[in-house]
């Protein structure tokens, strides 16, 4: 395997780890960090190290905070084993004071606290405004954000990139159909919802109604009361959209799993056979078997949108 570890302390030391004994990095699309989790052999015992800069074949494919280490001794050898994730689960991990706030941003959004090396684009037009409830995680604000920007939905590229828009460049990562080794298509309805009703400003119900007809061609029956959403006062019907959007996810998906890794990012556009789709999950795992790589094409809500399907828009 052709990959190399980069551990940083606190005390500025840093350890480069070249003999991996096994790794396994995952992004998702719906996920708001990218997760490692590896063991390398190592020289000698070292504590708890701040973080992790991973690499495959020079490319830099993770950059993140470390959680748990440990340095194992067995067999005459050392080796330190550890799980990491991105610097972006920081957005998991911090809360805006619960408010109402005004001509928003993201950049407004993202300056609330300091969190290092997380980048995103500046530009992002306002919207006019977002709802923060009790207990709500940064990234649940902007979820909110990102859909009434464009009926989106944020996700995270190499190695800490925040992303609103989606991708639109024409390059194309031409995946190895000659070194596929599985294949699989499915989708989830785990999370689906098959109706929607909430209330108006009185707290009477009927007067906002929705049905999914993804479920009810299942015939899956989850109905789901809920009162006036305040975050889309600009338009209610919207609330009612977006939570069957967000039921819909992983609806239906192509994986494939090959020999060895192409370089994809997250929402790049990929060509395997005769499927042209932007990747919207990315498993890589490696052993001394080699490296594999499992790409998942999403098809629903957010992934892989026709080109005239209609996106809701902040009135």
């Amino acid at each position: 395997m052709n990959v190399e570890c980069v551990l940083a302390f606190s005390d500025q030391r840093t350890i480069t780890l070249t003999k991996c004994l096994r790794f396994s990095l995952l992004r998702d699309r719906y996920q708001a960090f990218a997760a490692l989790s590896a063991q390398f052999f190592i020289d000698d015992f070292t504590e708890l190290p701040d973080s992790a800069a991973f690499r495959i074949n020079g490319q830099l494919v993770f950059y993140g905070i470390v959680l748990e280490s440990a340095c194992i001794h067995e067999k005459n050898t050392l080796t330190i084993r550890f799980t990491s994730r991105s610097f972006t689960s920081a957005l998991l991990r911090n809360q805006l004071v619960p408010d109402v706030y005004f001509n928003v941003t993201l950049q407004s959004l993202m300056e609330t606290y300091h969190l290092p090396k997380i980048e995103y684009d500046d530009r992002m037009d306002p919207v006019r405004y977002v709802v923060v409830k009790e207990n709500t995680a940064m990234w649940d604000t902007i979820v909110a954000y990102n859909y009434k920007l464009c009926g989106g939905f944020p996700y995270i590229r190499v190695p800490n990139l925040l992303c609103m828009m989606p991708q639109t460049g024409d390059a194309v990562t031409v995946l190895p159909a000659d070194r596929v080794i599985a294949a699989r298509q499915g989708g989830s309805c785990s999370e689906m919802i098959s109706r929607i009703d909430m209330a108006n400003a009185a707290g009477e119900y009927g007067s906002y109604t929705l049905e999914n007809p993804e479920a009810v061609r299942r015939g899956i029956v989850r109905n789901r009361q809920i009162r006036l959403d305040k975050q889309y006062l600009y338009d209610p019907p919207d609330a009612l959209r977006f939570r069957i959007a967000l039921g819909n996810r992983r609806l239906d998906s192509r994986s494939f799993r090959y020999i060895g890794y192409c370089g994809e990012d997250l929402e790049d556009l990929c060509v395997i056979g005769s499927l042209k789709a932007r990747v919207s999950r990315i498993l890589i795992t490696g052993s001394e078997k080699g490296i594999f790589t499992e790409d998942t094409f999403y098809f629903d809500s957010f992934c892989n949108l026709p080109e005239d399907s209609d996106t809701p828009s902040e009135a």
